[in-house]
């Protein structure tokens, strides 16, 4: 996606929470990846500007984003994990529909403009993009090595060349890029603080809950929301690092066998030999694999 300016209007950096009467408001979490916000937040002005949506950030670094613009900082230190995170952007807004965004994921100019038109469907909770960038064919071969394989309903959407196959219901969204009503995240009791992490299934989770309170097919997919995950960031540049956080994954969802995961040991032996075989968008460093398998960082 090509650049744009961003209008130069400084906004002070605020300690606990603000407020947002716009109908829509864009909320980002990041955690020591402000080169990522500079790339994303000249794209998310565009989009959230078409309609006058609020734009916050909610950064758990130890020193905030300062750089000038149209968002508001909301700077929690103090808060371990992107589900917390989520939770006090939740809390800082008043607005009908809130988009989560990665600080890693490129918005199309005309995204909130889509997602307001979408929105008036009342019947719809919440929509989200397909983000999903591997050919067809790559994805199914991949599929089988992934958790929630034969449950996750994202595992199940076309990559490239398949846009025709997007607008459907489904029961979870993408992570990095999803909009939803906030009565309803509200009232599904928000995302899980309990879990301190980053990418340990706290998306799945909430989505699951949605749907346990409100029942399946009331999220969809759509084309005409348009995004991109990059997926860059400090963390992900260290193959061993990345390898740890997908060992340490692994080893949470194996725990949870018996509540709902349909987790098997032949299943996560596949999976932990896809994560550690180099290969795939981000290959990860077999030692960090293991590590991560045995739950101790070296």
């Amino acid at each position: 996606m090509a650049a744009f300016a961003c209008a130069s209007r400084t906004l002070r950096v605020e300690p606990h929470v603000v407020s947002s009467s716009n109908r829509l408001a864009v909320l980002i979490p990041t955690k020591g990846r402000h080169d990522s916000l500079r790339r994303s937040l000249p794209l998310v002005v565009v989009a959230a500007g078409r309609v006058g949506a609020a734009v916050v950030l909610c950064d758990q670094s130890a020193t905030p984003f300062a750089d000038p613009g149209p968002w508001t900082v909301l700077h929690r230190p103090d808060l371990s994990g992107l589900p917390a995170a989520r939770n006090a952007l939740l809390a800082a807004t008043s607005a009908e529909v809130v988009l989560f965004i990665d600080d890693d994921t490129d918005l199309a100019p005309d995204f909130c403009e889509r997602l307001e038109d979408l929105s008036a469907d009342r019947i719809a909770l919440g929509w989200g993009p397909v983000v999903e960038s591997r050919t067809p064919w790559t994805r199914r071969l991949h599929r089988l090595a992934q958790p929630g394989c034969f449950r996750d309903p994202r595992r199940l959407v076309a990559g490239p060349g398949a846009a025709s196959t997007w607008d459907v219901s489904t029961w979870a969204l993408f992570g990095c890029c999803f909009a939803v009503r906030r009565e309803v995240a509200l009232a599904t009791g928000g995302f899980d603080a309990r879990r301190p992490g980053y990418a340990l299934g706290e998306d799945l989770d909430f989505f699951r809950r949605l749907r346990d309170r409100f029942g399946p097919g009331r999220l969809r997919f759509t084309a005409d929301l348009r995004a991109v995950h990059r997926r860059d960031g400090g963390d992900r540049a260290d193959r061993y690092r990345r390898g740890f956080a997908k060992g340490r994954f692994l080893r949470w969802w194996a725990a949870r066998h018996g509540r709902g995961d349909p987790v098997t040991l032949p299943s996560l032996l596949i999976a932990s030999l896809a994560a550690m075989s180099g290969w795939g968008q981000e290959p990860a460093d077999p030692r960090g694999v293991l590590a991560g398998l045995a739950g101790a960082l070296g």
